[in-house]
């Protein structure tokens, strides 16, 4: 009798854990794949041993030939609007950076304001991607330049196409030869990239940083890169298959609709052609509260950077470059204000790059040009352009 339930038993967990694995493949929530399992396991277990083991190897590999099919059809690469989210990859010491020793391309259809809030404007172009061994995007490795660029997607270009890039404008137009370690992200992200690139590549570089208004005004944890335990890195491998990524993309759509949720479009017409701005732009930008030192921790985040970090650069909100055309009351700059502040107390000077935008957006407009994409919060190559002279004559006095 026992040998009996044994044979049953060992069969059956088998096909029970071949089952699991292949459900780690879709990207259901928890609760959901833990239901399915139990529901599978408990057909599988009522169906004999043979039955059992035969269910659970077609569907796994059902699940292997669907994977394939899903990378080689284009299907996982029809969910991305830019090769930013698709090129997205974990590293042991950065964090978040992008996918090593790539090169990609996309028609972009339509920018991140649009994907998030459905203003109704699409301005499509293609995007290429270069990376480095490192995941950054720079068509070569670090080869000991004297500069290193930090900073979020504006640095990194996360809607622009490789010769754009404030990097490539820099020795192309400038003669400055420069290392991009742009990646999203905040303060404490900064930090733990400028200690990861010590750690790869030495201390003997110089370092600017790019702080951007919209986002990067969260307090500063000097939190460590979580490190990825076993089972983390073992989930990872399937979270990063073409399968997950798709059925994940699909369950989160369907999320989306039924909450229903969706910010008020901010749409002006400027010059020729309406421009879109994120609906929390404008009381961003317009928020005069002081920021405060104890609660944002600057200051430390300032000294770590130290003594690399010789210059900062403070890049505005599309809604403030455009506010002339937007408003007729000045801007607060809490933002700045308060970077100014914390950078003097850690000796470091502050360049604004809203006058050369401002200024560029205004020249350009006649001529039915802007220094921002019109569905998008990042800049365009005009935009790009626009500041690559004074961060040129910067770094120069560095």
């Amino acid at each position: 009798m026992r040998f009996a339930w044994r044979n049953k038993l060992l069969p059956f967990l088998l096909a029970a854990i071949l089952i699991g694995h292949a459900l780690l493949f879709y990207g259901l929530p928890l609760p959901a794949l833990v239901t399915l399992w139990l529901l599978l396991s408990i057909w599988l277990y009522r169906a004999g041993p043979a039955a059992a083991v035969l269910a659970a190897f077609s569907i796994a590999f059902f699940t292997l030939l669907l994977n394939v099919f899903i990378s080689i059809s284009g299907l996982e690469r029809s969910i991305y609007y830019r090769p930013h989210e698709q090129m997205k990859a974990d590293h042991a010491d950065f964090g978040s950076t992008f996918k090593p020793n790539t090169q990609a391309s996309m028609n972009a259809l339509f920018g991140d304001i649009e994907a998030l809030e459905k203003v109704g404007i699409k301005e499509p172009h293609d995007i290429a991607y270069v990376t480095d061994s490192l995941g950054f995007r720079n068509p070569a490795d670090y080869r000991n330049q004297t500069f290193v660029l930090v900073g979020d997607s504006f640095l990194a270009g996360a809607n622009d196409t490789q010769s754009c890039l404030i990097t490539e404008q820099l020795r192309q137009h400038h003669g400055l030869d420069t290392y991009n370690l742009g990646f999203p992200g905040n303060m404490d992200e900064y930090v733990q990239r400028v200690r990861a690139f010590r750690k790869a590549r030495g201390n003997n570089f110089r370092m600017a940083l790019f702080v951007f208004e919209g986002n990067d005004f969260y307090p500063f944890t000097n939190s460590p890169v979580e490190e990825k335990t076993l089972l983390k890195r073992y989930h990872a491998f399937f979270r990063h298959s073409s399968l997950w990524r798709y059925t994940r993309w699909l369950y989160l759509r369907t999320q989306k609709k039924q909450g229903n949720q969706k910010n008020s479009p901010f749409v002006r017409k400027i010059g020729k052609d309406d421009l879109a701005f994120l609906s929390s732009e404008p009381p961003l930008a317009g928020g005069a509260t002081p920021l405060d030192e104890s609660r944002l921790h600057f200051v430390d985040a300032l000294n770590i950077l130290k003594p690399n970090l010789v210059q900062i650069f403070f890049v505005p909100v599309k809604y403030r470059v455009y506010a002339k055309w937007l408003t007729d009351k000045p801007l607060p700059n809490a933002q700045l204000d308060y970077l100014r502040q914390a950078a003097k107390q850690a000796a470091i000077p502050v360049f604004d790059l809203t006058p050369a935008l401002a200024q560029e957006a205004e020249r350009l407009l006649p001529q039915g040009q802007y220094v921002y994409w019109r569905d998008d919060t990042h800049w365009n190559c005009n935009g790009m352009r626009a500041v690559t002279a004074p961060v040129a004559g910067q770094l120069r006095l560095h």
